[in-house]
């Protein structure tokens, strides 16, 4: 992000569009990065970049999926 100014609960939601209690969820249970300058949740600009690249990037899972299996098995010759 290339301003310095920390964004409140609200300008993060609709910066990430996304309802503002998804974002207060997240910061209840400590899923977002964020700050708590003077009483108040603030995002500075590092914490938006690392949210940004942890809401966007795709997830990598160690097992294919169900419906990889059911392909690879309707793909097979029958005997």
């Amino acid at each position: 992000m290339t301003s310095e100014k920390w964004l409140t609960i609200d300008e993060l939601a609709e910066l990430m569009n996304v309802k503002r209690s998804w974002v207060r969820d997240k910061v209840t249970a400590r899923v977002l990065p964020h700050r708590r300058p003077a009483g108040g949740v603030r995002f500075a600009p590092e914490d938006v970049e690392a949210i940004k690249q942890q809401l966007f990037e795709p997830a990598i899972t160690a097992t294919p999926s169900r419906a990889a299996g059911r392909v690879r098995r309707a793909a097979r010759p029958a005997a």
